[in-house]
């Protein structure tokens, strides 16, 4: 990671230009059977679109007359305003219109900065018109058309428009240019066989129209697990749009594909996963034996004010003998082959009378996981109708926050009240059961939400879980009775709906993390606010964790900050930096009903969260999601009398977790964004100065990286330490974590450092050096397998993997000394292969051991399996201290008993009162490795779980070497890289070029050709940093032909 410098406002009016190349993407170390991201869009190249001069004229008048506070960001794609706000104000003064009118004027007076003509707004169509609910603003969105065509995956704009013709703000991403730069050739059932071929290669398919629906043309399944969707729309570039087909490809219940496709080339322009992995009911609340919601209760499915026809249709329309587990805004049913089209053929309960009141016997855990009936099969009835309850529950519950109508929510019958209907959620039951366990257990220990646009029905399945040992360790349960894990889910088709004017707009990392992020909050917001709930876990019931569930952390221990995104053991990963994200809104919630109470507090949380959904732009960042959620804020909440102080409480809780008033992001996708502590209310901050000190030498630390938080190991720093060892910042007063590391020290945390408001805390952090530091001259002697120096590089980034009981390691220290104690790291990719035990011997001499330190379960874990806090650094005080001048660490055991390999990540030894130890200069930085050649053609069929599967990707792995031609270039490019790219510091870069669309994504091997990481993203290029132990890169062309490629790796220093 590195430290970036942000801009701060020096004038009381600035246009903050977002200009910047494509920032890095996420590399992901892949743990068992993770795969790659295909995400794709071919307008995310490394070069941004730059607005016009007379754009940038336009957008200083428009701020310049909002006055103080306004802020504008930019859409690098299209060169145009991606969002224009004004804190705790409105962009104009009144004006008089219904709200469409009063929007469609704001863009006609601006046009200029939106890079529109007169004739480009004339034909802006309205394609949602959403009241907030009880704030009387109304969100306006338009999406711009080309020779009739509505445009998708950019063209769209959206205006928030206050009761009295106040423009309250911009979210959007317009286009230049109205013209349509060609016509379509292509039909749209051979852009759905195109796509078919692209992502279902060898299956046989021919693509048969059999209507429409919601503006789509419906194509019948065929092979596949559901019908596909195709429309005909202009696909937004520079300065026009492209002829194309939007389709809906839902190769299996759990795999789906939002496609766009080039009408005239057959070319994948972008795309993206649609799979976010008076009747009466007995149900659950919460969750079998939960303290609270803990035991079955009667609950109404009559008429409520968000559902008046109530859950269940009286009519029998499913065909069967009478009321059922369907109604009008769910459908539920069992789905025990996750191969099974989504439509009304499992079984399903049945009353006539309405009751669905039946005993949850338990019966997978009670046949511990027997896949043949009886077993699970027993408990459909009580599964289907909690599953139904909570999903009208839920319904109910988003319906009073906004999620109505208009804004696309999940009905059969909308009544009237604008949007689709037609798409009530399908509750799969069991999904998967009878087809997903061993050995492949694809339909275990999951859950997951597939979304399609409104109008259409989107689906959520819910798994059983079962124990399997050294992958997912919990008890046989039933998540259809996992409130939580339920909500979470269906919170996923609130996102995908509701965020910005398009949906499915979900597809950066940090965007996709919040998806992620929401989910948790929503579920714990529910069982908190019905008094359900008192710890901040998520999966209680599922994974048999009561302290932390299915995450890293209870919410309220979470110690992530937003410059820790990519912390986790994988790296980059949506559920572990979602939930920085759940844990920044869990504080927003904390803090404001400490102040205010659960049932206000917790509703005016629940209300700007929810009210921010459309006022962001597609695709937002953590940073654009904040604006957002101040803008909602602004708009319900400014009449109050305590209006600044629900604002304080809220912005002290995003600067509290590093979403400070200078936090900053090149994007969605950037995983090194810069954090800021700073409050916007400087009444609130603090200064934090401090002076880093060798305490060996006494002499100053230059260059250390400051965090405020626990973890060091692709953490984007607070600040870095001078020449003279010093650093300071603005930080929220709070009381916080520091961790300091720097070359030759290791990494130290320093718990409970106080800032206070208006004032300075000064310290003196004296860092001891860490004797196994290759930093300062420590060296392995030997060892049972390479790469025993990433052990001593200081950082958590890298791993040393041996063999159980057998591995070892021996080290000369940076000098003799008496060693005290050691500090170790089993961080590890691969999460039951991490460190459990360990001995320590030491010697003067390298030949005479002694045992000095015996921890044979130094690190462990809490079921299911083990997660960063478990692996991260621990220190073991020896019982006394040890002249040494040699230490030889043994890899007794994995925290896997089934592990044949065991990772360690660093071994830090420290002395006491050792005199004169100091970093060695900086060895000179390794020079760039550059390689080049031409891709011959794309293969997006090639992606596995265990690695790329295509021509090039098959000859090395087979050979573990680089290829040679022809199957060098035949759909990928491998390079081979120096063994000291492999720290997991080293970064990489890939780019290419030619004349048609292309997306890249990147495979890291190690020297036995065995994968250990892989970088995917939206963007067409890639970049990001080389996974500990790469010794090769294979740059697969997933989309694209004749694509010349250049690879440069880099070291960081």
């Amino acid at each position: 990671m590195h430290l970036r410098k942000h801009l701060a406002a020096g004038a009381a009016v600035a246009a903050v230009l977002a200009l910047s190349p494509a920032p890095a993407r996420a590399v992901v170390d892949l743990g068992p059977g993770a795969a790659g991201d295909a995400t794709a869009d071919v307008r995310r190249t490394a070069e941004a679109v730059r607005p016009t001069d007379a754009q940038l004229t336009a957008v200083r008048d428009l701020i310049q007359s909002a006055g103080a506070g306004s802020r504008v960001t930019w859409d690098s794609r299209f060169g145009t305003p991606r969002t224009i706000r004004k804190d705790g104000g409105w962009l104009t003064g009144p004006r008089a219109g219904d709200a469409v009118t009063v929007a469609r004027a704001f863009i006609d007076d601006n046009r200029d900065a939106f890079g529109l003509s007169t004739a480009d707004v004339a034909a802006l169509t309205v394609v949602r018109n959403h009241e907030l609910v009880g704030t009387g603003t109304r969100v306006i969105n338009f999406a711009q058309s080309y020779a009739g065509l509505p445009a998708v995956r950019g063209g769209h704009l959206g205006v928030a428009v206050a009761g009295d013709g106040r423009i309250l703000s911009y979210a959007g991403d317009s286009a230049r240019g109205g013209n349509l730069l060609a016509a379509h050739q292509l039909s749209a059932g051979q852009s759905l066989q195109k796509v078919a071929g692209r992502l279902a290669a060898g299956v046989s398919y021919t693509a048969q129209a059999t209507g429409e629906r919601a503006g789509f043309q419906v194509f019948a399944k065929g092979p596949f697990a559901a019908d596909s969707y195709v429309q005909k729309v202009a696909f937004p570039v520079r300065d026009g749009a492209r002829p194309a087909y939007r389709v809906l490809f839902v190769k299996s219940l759990d795999e789906a594909w939002d496609t766009v496709v080039d009408a005239t080339t057959g070319q994948t322009l972008y795309q993206a996963s649609l799979v976010a992995h008076e009747a009466e009911g007995t149900v659950y609340e919460n969750y079998p034996g939960a303290p609270a919601g803990g035991n079955p209760v009667i609950k109404s499915f009559g008429p409520t004010q968000a559902s008046p026809s109530g859950y269940v249709d009286p009519t029998g329309i499913a065909g069967l003998a009478g009321p059922t587990t369907l109604g009008n805004n769910a459908n539920t049913y069992a789905n025990y082959s996750n191969y099974l089209a989504p439509v009304d053929q499992g079984p399903r309960p049945v009353s006539p009378t309405g009751q669905f009141n039946y005993a949850y016997g338990t019966n997978w855990a009670r046949t511990k996981g027997q896949t043949l009936p009886p077993s699970y099969a027993l408990d459909l009835d009580p599964a289907a109708t909690n599953l139904f309850w909570q999903h009208n529950r839920i319904h109910d519950e988003f319906y009073n926050l906004g999620f109505t109508e208009t804004a696309g929510n999940f009905q059969v019958n909308n009544a009237g009240g604008g949007g689709q209907g037609g798409d009530p959620i399908l509750g799969l039951v069991h999904a998967g059961a009878a087809s997903g366990g061993s050995p492949t257990y694809t339909g275990r220990d999951n859950a997951y939400m597939l979304t399609l646009p409104d109008g259409i029905p989107p689906w959520s399945g819910m798994f059983l879980w079962e124990p399997i040992n050294d992958s997912f360790e919990g008890p046989y349960s039933d998540g259809n009775f996992d409130a939580s894990v339920i909500e979470h889910e269906y919170a996923h088709g609130l996102s995908n709906r509701y965020v910005s004017g398009e949906d499915n707009a979900l597809n950066t990392h940090q965007s996709g993390s919040m998806g992620e992020g929401w989910g948790d909050w929503y579920a714990m917001n529910y069982l908190y606010g019905k008094g359900l709930a008192k710890t901040a876990v998520i999966g209680q019931y599922a994974t048999g964790n009561t302290v932390r569930g299915i995450r890293n952390w209870s919410y309220d221990e979470n110690p992530t900050t937003y410059g820790d995104v990519g912390y986790d053991l994988v790296g980059p990963e949506v559920h572990a930096d979602g939930e920085i994200w759940t844990a920044t809104l869990w504080d927003v919630r904390k803090a404001l009903v400490a102040h205010f109470g659960e049932a206000t507090g917790g509703e005016m949380a629940a209300r700007m969260i929810t009210d921010a959904m459309p006022l962001s732009p597609p695709d937002p960042s953590f940073v654009d999601m904040r604006d957002a959620i101040r803008t909602a804020l602004d708009n319900r909440y400014h009449s109050r009398t305590d209006y600044d102080t629900v604002v304080d409480l809220v912005y002290g809780a995003f600067a509290k977790r590093g979403l400070g008033l200078h936090a900053t992001t090149q994007g969605g996708d950037d995983t090194d964004p810069v954090p800021s502590f700073t409050h916007q209310n400087p009444a609130r901050n603090g200064t934090l100065t401090g002076t880093v000190i060798n305490a060996a030498t006494g002499k100053p630390v230059a260059g250390a990286r400051v965090m405020l938080g626990v973890f060091e190991a692709r953490v984007t720093p607070l600040a870095k330490s001078s020449s003279t060892g010093g650093f300071s910042a603005s930080v929220t007063d709070g009381a916080y974590p520091v961790t300091i590391a720097a070359p030759g020290f290791g990494a130290r945390t320093f718990p409970g450092v106080k800032v206070a408001a208006g004032r300075t805390t000064s310290l003196r952090f004296s860092l001891a050096p860490n004797l196994a530091a290759t930093a300062n001259g420590a060296t392995v002697v030997s060892a049972t397998a390479d790469g025993a120096d990433k052990m001593l590089d200081d950082t958590e980034a890298s791993t040393w993997k041996a063999t159980p009981r057998t591995g070892n390691a021996v080290v000369k220290l940076a000098a003799p000394a008496k060693i005290s104690s050691v500090q170790v790291s089993a961080f590890s990719p691969s999460r039951f292969e991490g460190l459990r035990g360990f001995t320590l011997q030491t010697s003067s001499d390298g030949v005479n051991w002694k045992t000095t330190l015996a921890q044979p379960d130094a690190f462990g874990y809490q079921t299911p399996r083990p997660t960063a806090p478990d692996l991260h650094y621990k220190q073991f005080t020896l019982p006394n201290p040890v002249q040494a001048q040699y230490v030889r660490l043994w890899t007794d055991s994995a925290l896997g008993e089934t592990k044949t390999s065991v990772q360690v990540a660093e071994l830090q030894v420290f002395a006491q009162n050792v005199q004169g130890v100091e970093p060695l200069p900086p060895s000179p930085p390794d020079p760039p490795v550059t390689d080049s050649g031409t891709i011959v053609a794309g293969n997006p069929s090639s992606d596995a779980a265990d690695g790329a599967t295509g021509v090039t990707a098959t000859a090395f792995t087979s050979a573990c070497a680089v290829p040679s031609a022809p199957a060098q270039g035949a759909d990928a490019w491998v390079t081979k890289l120096p063994d000291s790219f492999g720290d997991g510091l080293h970064r990489v870069e890939v780019r290419g070029g030619g004349a048609g669309p292309y997306d890249i994504d990147l495979y890291f091997y190690d020297a036995s050709c065995t994968l250990i990481g892989t970088a995917g993203s939206s963007a067409a290029d890639e970049s990001g940093t080389l996974p500990s132990g790469t010794r090769y890169v294979l740059s697969q062309l997933w989309l694209g032909a004749a694509v010349p490629i250049t690879l440069t790796a880099t070291d960081p220093q």
